[in-house]
């Protein structure tokens, strides 16, 4: 594995990034990740349940194309080699934001009226 994450280049890097971009895109990936994130709903225990093991099935079919293990070690691996990379190429900065956004969408939160932030429940 030491040789294969030598070998993974920036341009390596630029292209798995989109790669993963691209699969989530898919039809048949696209559909089911909605649908996960759906039942899933605004619950951040539900979507870790429920949406990220699709998100990661996904992902890992991509980074093994690029030498790196089909499984969680292999995500980490990957995750580290772009962050390494983002220090390089803003380009790979923006497609792993634009992956970020992809995994973790905003949350929406309802905001705290004043009464509550002083405690009182009236």
């Amino acid at each position: 594995m030491a040789a294969a994450m030598q070998e993974f280049t920036l341009d390596d890097c630029k292209a798995a990034l989109n790669d993963v971009m691209l699969a989530f895109k898919q039809e048949d990936n696209s559909h089911r990740l909605e649908e996960a994130r759906q039942l899933a709903g605004n619950d951040m225990l539900r979507t870790m349940q429920i949406f990220f093991p699709i998100a990661t099935e996904i992902q890992m079919g991509i980074i093994e194309k690029y030498g790196f293990p089909a499984d969680g070690d292999g995500l980490v691996r990957f995750t580290q080699a772009v962050k390494l990379y983002e220090k390089q190429d803003p380009a790979i900065t923006q497609l792993n934001q634009e992956l970020r956004n992809v995994l973790m969408p905003p949350v929406n939160v309802q905001p705290v009226s004043p009464s509550q932030q002083n405690g009182n429940s009236s």
